[in-house]
Order: C-alpha cells, then sequence, then structure tokens
C-alpha cells in the first residue's frame, strides 16, 4: 500500500513540475517576443488582459476578460471599419496598449488614417492610428475573467507563488526522495553482507539469526519486518518438528 502511495505522489510531483516548465518557458517566450513586437505573443497570437470597461459590450469583451489578438505590426496591413485593434497609448509617463473598435477609416494624401472608439464609450479617441502605429487585430476569442489570471500571474508575487515556490518544494522533495533511496540501499546492501556471511559460517541457525542481528545493529541498522523469512528462527523449526 505504502509502495502504491508513493508511486501515485512520485508520478503526481512529476506532472506538476512538467506544468510549471511549461509555463515558465511560456513566460519566458512572452517577455521576449514583446521586445521585438511591442506586445506579448505566442506564435503570433497575443493575449491580453482587459483593464478597463471602454469595451464592455456583448460584442465585444468585458473588464477583467483575457482576448487573444493576431500580432499584425505591418505598415502595409489593411484594416477595416469594425476591426477591434490594439496600438500603444501613453498613461501619464508610462507606457500601455488599448484595444478599441475602428469606426472610420480616412484617406489623407495616400496615407491611411483611422479613427477608433471604445464600444463603451460616448466619444471617439483624440489620437488617429495608422498601420505602422496599430501592433495586434483580435481574433474574437476570448476567456471571461482569466484576464486577472494573467495579471497576477505575471506580477511579482504570481510569479513566485506559481512557478518558483512549486520549483524549490520540488527541489526539497527530490532531495529527500533521493536520500531515502540511499538509505534503503545501504540498508539492503547490509542485510546482504550480514546473510552472506553467517551463510557461509558453521553456525546453527539461532547463531546465525543473532548474528545478523548483531552486524546490523552494530551499523545501526534494523532488520526489515519482510526479510524475516530469510532467516529461519529455532522456533519455527520446533514448530515443524512437532507437525510432522
Amino acid at each position: 500500500m505504502k509502495k502504491t502511495l508513493r508511486k501515485i505522489l512520485n508520478i503526481t510531483v512529476d506532472v506538476l513540475v512538467v506544468l510549471v516548465l511549461i509555463v515558465s518557458i511560456l513566460v519566458v517566450m512572452l517577455s521576449l517576443t514583446s521586445k521585438s513586437s511591442g506586445v506579448s505573443h505566442l506564435f503570433g497570437i497575443a493575449p491580453l488582459s482587459v483593464q478597463t470597461d471602454s469595451m464592455n459590450s456583448d460584442d465585444a469583451f468585458y473588464e477583467g476578460d483575457l482576448i487573444f489578438s493576431k500580432v499584425t505590426n505591418d505598415p502595409s496591413y489593411e484594416y477595416k471599419e469594425g476591426d477591434v485593434v490594439t496600438f500603444p497609448i501613453k498613461i501619464g509617463d508610462k507606457n500601455a496598449l488599448n484595444t478599441h473598435r475602428i469606426v472610420d477609416v480616412i484617406e489623407d494624401d495616400g496615407i491611411t488614417y483611422y479613427q477608433t472608439q471604445g464600444d463603451n464609450e460616448s466619444q471617439p479617441d483624440e489620437e488617429y492610428q495608422t498601420s505602422s502605429t496599430i501592433l495586434a487585430i483580435w481574433t474574437g476569442k476570448k476567456v471571461s475573467g482569466m484576464g486577472d489570471f494573467l495579471d497576477f500571474f505575471r506580477s511579482q508575487k504570481g510569479f513566485f507563488l506559481c512557478v518558483l515556490l512549486p520549483m524549490i518544494l520540488f527541489f526539497a522533495y527530490e532531495a529527500v526522495r533521493v536520500v531515502m533511496n540511499i538509505v534503503a540501499y545501504n540498508k539492503e546492501k547490509a542485510l546482504a553482507e550480514a546473510q552472506e556471511a553467517v551463510q557461509n559460517a558453521e553456525l546453527t541457525e539461532e547463531q546465525k539469526q543473532r548474528a545478523i542481528e548483531e552486524y546490523l545493529a552494530s551499523i545501526g541498522q534494523k532488520p526489515d519486518a519482510g526479510n524475516e523469512d530469510c532467516v529461519q528462527t529455532p522456533a519455527q523449526d520446533e514448530t515443524s518438528e512437532s507437525e510432522e
């Protein structure tokens, strides 16, 4: 029973470690891609958490949702009215990303300008966008409420609790498991040496049993219950003889 539980525990820990490693790799990839394209993405798809209620509508998404946008970041890309696009903005001294819908397309002197507006806003955005400033276009896919989890996971506290702490616990568990395996191996080795020594000696069964116990005691080991049948005790001999 103990062996089965230990095996299940080992498999569970290994699965959790694999999941943590996968998540860690994804986080690193998201961090690296944001430097080259201006938006974090995996294989061209950017997971974005919705920070405000400016797009709150059944045709779009709500604050706290996780949306998936296709990275375009291409000056030659042609957007159309109704597209929901992501572009950089300034909030005070900080850079941020804004995702709004294109409500008008304007051609001026060979340059295409896009006017954007939030579905939940009464006025369009002050600044116009061009194909060179738009980074991504919404694919229409979202996961309700998962944006808050993504924000927490990307924070220092979330990364520590979700990635670093599980890895620390895993290495501690593996260290304990290695020590236990070494102890078990030494115990089995010591018992085998004791049995081999007494079997080669001309002793009675009682003397052999006593010799094994004394040898194990001298090295700080105790015989396992499962190994008691390896050497027959005098009591067992007497019982067998009486039954005959």
